[in-house]
């Protein structure tokens, strides 16, 4: 049985922030604030506020697999609720939550953030708007198979621009599980994903759970596909259940 994996979506701009500041910590508060830029400070408060959604959607035992997060379901829990299960990025490292009881994962792009939880011992999630890119970027960060998988997905009917966007999400999600076996010196291209996941045909709008393996791993993820943006949520799985 795989862990469970739950995942929101949240506008990130300043109006959006400044409603979800209440939900915040004086501590993520003051790491909010201590980006340079508005935008990454929207991004992170969101992001962080999605993330403690999400954790006590799954103690009420709820966790839809994907939930454009909205005020209305912020109220579904106590602000004090939100503000016992702070966030926190200690040294600059990866953002966890300051008891360590789950695992959770943070990305942003644009005008959106996205949060990941699951009770899995990691998770990596990332979100991209979908733009067009030069083929140079297929070549420094794509491996002649995935290369291969784009093209068949282009020549069924999918955007190119879509896929592309997708796999790179895939690639940086499975690098922020932290799971992978990678040296030193890496390029995305150590990272060869089978593509499309589980072999599906994706067309926007899709959501799909997958199964994958990277670098001698297994992982269970699910991704999304709209017209303006990416994403893929992924978590290890232990080899107990993967050969189960």
């Amino acid at each position: 049985m795989t862990p469970p994996l739950a995942i929101a979506v949240v506008r990130a701009d300043e109006a959006a922030a400044a409603r979800l500041e209440p939900y915040l910590t004086a501590g993520e508060r003051r790491a909010c604030a201590g980006q340079r830029a508005a935008a990454r400070r929207a991004q992170s408060a969101c992001a962080r506020v999605a993330a403690k959604w999400l954790r006590l959607e799954l103690a009420a035992g709820r966790g839809a697999p994907v939930v454009a997060l909205d005020a209305a379901a912020l109220e579904a829990h106590p602000r004090a609720d939100y503000l016992a299960c702070a966030v926190t990025a200690p040294g600059g490292g990866p953002p966890r939550f300051e008891d360590g009881a789950l695992a959770l994962s943070l990305s942003h792009a644009g005008d959106l953030a996205a949060a990941a939880v699951t009770t899995a011992r990691a998770v990596g999630v990332d979100v991209e708007r979908v733009e067009a890119r030069a083929a140079a970027f297929a070549d420094e960060h794509f491996t002649p198979r995935e290369r291969e998988g784009l093209e068949r997905g282009a020549a069924a009917g999918a955007p190119r621009a879509a896929l592309e966007t997708l796999l790179w999400s895939a690639k940086e999600a499975l690098y922020k599980t932290g799971a992978l076996d990678l040296p030193a010196r890496f390029s995305f291209r150590d990272i060869d994903v089978a593509f499309p996941p589980g072999g599906a045909r994706l067309t926007p709008p899709s959501v799909r759970a997958f199964a994958l393996t990277a670098r001698g791993g297994q992982f269970f993820g699910r991704a999304v596909l709209t017209g303006a943006f990416a994403l893929v949520a992924t978590v290890p799985v232990p080899p107990a259940i993967a050969l189960g």
